[in-house]
């Protein structure tokens, strides 16, 4: 715990002086984001390549504990952690790329798959799944052959590519995912730290995560100074999907962090399908937004679903497969439920 601790302070300092320098290298380059469309709610440009500073910091100490790994346990094989930092390097370059020259969703979306298909090939994988009736798991490698397990790989791929772009996706309000993450990353490790899951180096990673974006955060906040941009929007969720799955596949406390962005997505994608509009152009159509047009302050907002996602988190914490199961759904439903309303609110609101 002790080294858990204080990997996660020294990593939050260095995030947090790293920001200045990756603020000014945004600003001498152009990765600026303007206020040029109806989702932008700040009022002049800001900065971007937030995700510079954290990725240099969780590369750099994850280099430091692999020195120390031998003395912690076994669980994590080089190969598991050398995918984790290619995957991050990949976001980080493709992130940086896509703030100073626009790209694409075709092309953006290369970067995610690219990082997972890395942590896939090298050896991470989820390859079980709790029995919700309580009695053991069921195996997802029900074939192997090429170097694929199936269907362990395709759902592996499938949640990586989900976390991803929950806080991709989700990234609209000053500090909302850099919270989230740290949230996510220490509900993690203190899984990893508990007697029934000892994974100390885990939990040192995961401490490693939410210090890194930490540190971040008093630049993020309310009013921001920086932003995350795309490769620290993209890191986020990455870091939380690996994370899950290294601490023992248990996907359920990052999904419970994750249940309400993962939900507002979807709901999200639907509704621009049912209008017919392209289903991957931005809007303000997100739970965040409408809560905003609804009249909750910026900072209410945000401390909300902080709130909601660490209570949900710390519960999945104490709850057994069924009870996680029924935490998600609920979740889910709320997400919906306070979407629609908030719609309705914010549609009231407008003055003729």
């Amino acid at each position: 715990m002790i080294a858990t601790c204080a990997i996660a302070v020294l990593s939050a300092f260095l995030s947090y002086f790293l920001s200045f320098g990756s603020s000014r290298l945004a600003k001498k380059f152009g990765a600026m984001d303007a206020p040029s469309s109806e989702r932008k709610i700040h009022k002049h440009p800001i900065p971007l390549w937030g995700g510079l500073g954290i990725g240099l910091t969780i590369l750099f100490f994850g280099m430091v504990i692999i020195f120390i790994l031998p003395m912690a346990d076994k669980n994590l094989s080089f190969n598991q952690l050398a995918g984790f930092f290619v995957g991050i390097l990949i976001l980080l370059l493709g992130g940086l790329l896509d703030d100073r020259f626009p790209q694409k969703p075709w092309v953006q979306i290369l970067f995610p798959i690219s990082a997972a298909l890395v942590v896939i090939l090298s050896g991470t994988g989820i390859i079980q799944v709790t029995n919700p009736a309580g009695h053991g798991g069921f195996s997802l490698v029900w074939w192997r052959g090429f170097g694929l397990s199936l269907p362990s790989d395709f759902i592996t791929f499938a949640w990586l590519i989900l976390a991803t772009y929950s806080t991709k996706i989700l990234d609209g309000l000053d500090g909302l995912v850099t919270g989230l993450t740290v949230i996510g990353a220490g509900l993690v490790g203190a899984l990893s730290l508990s007697a029934t899951y000892f994974l100390p180096s885990v939990a040192l990673f995961s401490g490693l995560t939410g210090g890194a974006f930490l540190g971040f955060l008093p630049h993020n906040i309310n009013p921001a100074k920086q932003f995350l941009g795309e490769s620290g929007a993209t890191i986020a969720g990455f870091c939380l999907g690996v994370l899950a799955i290294l601490s023992g596949a248990k996907i359920a406390i990052a999904l419970a962090v994750l249940a309400i962005p993962i939900a507002d997505v979807v709901l999200v994608v639907l509704g621009r399908i049912r209008r017919g509009v392209p289903w991957y152009r931005g809007d303000d159509s997100h739970l965040h937004f409408r809560l905003l047009k609804a009249g909750l302050p910026h900072r209410i907002v945000v401390l909300l679903l902080w709130c909601i996602s660490l209570f949900a988190g710390i519960l999945a914490l104490s709850l057994q497969t069924r009870g996680k199961i029924f935490l998600v759904v609920g979740l889910v439903i709320l997400a919906a439920v306070t979407s629609y309303f908030a719609g309705i609110k914010s549609k009231t609101s407008i003055k003729p």
